[in-house]
């Protein structure tokens, strides 16, 4: 039994739906199929919910009807290409417009009370996939595949309350996933599961984070204890780093856990970094392929860390992160600052990145552009009424770039090589740190130079 998950490029159309339905008839093993919403659907979703908000009232009901009318159009013309038996065509046409209409009433009520909490987005962004997931089930029936679409919660996804980013709850799921599936597997009917949605105890739609999907991918082959766990994706593979920026760039064969979960966490789009750890607790291959070369190999990420012929095997970017930097005298006299201040962040839901303290007065981190609001809103609410912290900075326009590869773990010398490298590419380094598992380099750099330092990096060690 394995999870093939398909993301928002291999279901972006009626024909890849269809080319996506081929691939699981042709896999002779029993498939639970975990799909995305088509692609570019999620962010249209948030676009339209928070532009609702600002709207007059008297101009909602249009925007949101327009809104509605275009979805429509679109998923109906995917069924129609997609869906070759007229039965089964009717059947999630008729299911397409029951959920676009209750998708209305969640954007009249945004938009006419003004308000858009993080359930209210979580349950509005749950449609994008509500509406691919019957869509794909339709065609594989077509094709003689008995299939069912489930949302997240139906196949037994069970997170916490926090909307936006909930967290599994693994706990509950070793029994509600294999309870809600097995019915369908015993009977070999193909489950068709939404990615990214799950809901809490109390069954309010909660959503995983974005690129949540193969999250959701992971979580099911853990606790039905697959075979292997599939992310169908637009690429060959992992590369060795962004071909748009090199263009030699190799497909990489095989990786740890680690190396691909730092990997992903820095920068590399192509699997979500928190996928990693349900598959790596049940020793579960995760395989990365291409729906539109299906016949490549792709990239295999196993526990076994594999030292390449080159020290380092990848080099990830993240950019629109921010520094934001902490000063003052009070830091040093103050004791547990950096538990109050993460606390803080951590308990907003805020994810950081980076962290690094060049001194005693000094305290420096790294978010993502989108929470950079937030974090220096509740920094000023946490430390405005006393003199522990100064000032308080923004680095803006800057990269992340980072180094993986199981070779470096005891290899001597190579982090100055690497900063070699980089002061020979012509930039400067902003701020450094190296991960626990020995297996990454990470550090900033303005992102004006981000070309120059991932070519000479490859150059160097990888080419």
């Amino acid at each position: 039994m394995i999870v093939m998950k398909f993301g928002g490029t291999s279901v972006g159309s009626g024909e890849m739906i269809r080319e996506t339905a081929e691939l699981v008839k042709r896999e002779k093993r029993q498939a639970i199929v975990v799909v995305s919403a088509m692609s570019g659907i999620t962010d249209k979703l948030i676009d339209v919910s928070k532009r609702v908000v600002d709207l007059p009232n008297n101009v909602v009901e249009r925007e949101v009807d327009n809104f509605c009318r275009e979805l429509r159009v679109h998923h109906q013309t995917a069924i129609m290409t997609a869906v070759s038996d007229l039965k089964e065509r009717s059947t999630v046409l008729g299911k397409t417009l029951e959920t676009i209409e209750q998708l209305k009433v969640a954007l009249l009520g945004v938009g006419y009370l003004e308000d858009l909490s993080p359930k209210s987005l979580d349950y509005i962004m749950s449609f994008g996939e509500r509406l691919s997931a019957p869509i794909v089930a339709a065609a594989l029936t077509s094709l003689g595949v008995e299939s069912v679409a489930l949302t997240g919660f139906e196949a037994g996804i069970v997170t916490d309350s926090c909307f936006g980013r909930a967290r599994p709850r693994n706990d509950l799921m070793k029994k509600t996933v294999k309870e809600k599936l097995d019915p369908y597997l015993s009977k070999k009917i193909t489950p068709v599961v939404t990615g990214f949605i799950g809901a809490d105890e109390n069954a309010r739609i909660t959503t995983l984070g974005r690129g949540g999907s193969d999250y959701t991918a992971s979580l099911i082959g853990r606790h039905l204890k697959v075979e292997e766990v599939q992310i169908w994706t637009d690429v060959d593979g992992i590369f060795s780093t962004d071909p748009k920026i090199v263009k030699d760039a190799k497909l990489i064969p095989s990786l740890s856990y680690m190396e691909a979960m730092d990997l992903a966490y820095f920068g590399a789009k192509i699997i979500h970094s928190k996928m990693i750890e349900p598959a790596m607790v049940s020793n579960i291959p995760v395989r990365v392929l291409n729906t539109f070369n299906p016949n490549s190999p792709g990239t295999l990420v196993v526990k076994k860390q594999e030292t390449a012929e080159s020290v380092i095997k990848a080099v990830a970017i993240a950019k629109k992160v921010v520094i934001i930097n902490l000063s003052g005298v009070g830091l040093m006299e103050t004791p547990n600052i950096a538990g109050r201040l993460f606390s803080r962040i951590g308990g907003a839901n805020i994810n950081i990145v980076m962290i690094s303290g060049s001194s005693e007065s000094n305290l420096s981190f790294v978010v993502g552009e989108s929470d950079v609001e937030k974090s220096m809103t509740l920094l000023k609410e946490e430390f405005e009424e006393s003199n522990i912290v100064e000032q308080l900075d923004l680095v803006r326009d800057i990269a992340i770039i980072t180094v993986v590869g199981a070779g470096m773990q005891g290899a001597k010398g190579i982090a100055s090589r690497v900063f070699s490298t980089v002061s020979e590419a012509g930039a400067n380094i902003i701020m450094i740190a190296q991960g626990s598992s020995e297996v990454n380099i990470s550090f900033i750099v303005n992102e004006s130079d981000v070309g120059n330092v991932v070519k000479a990096l490859h150059e160097k060690f990888i080419k």
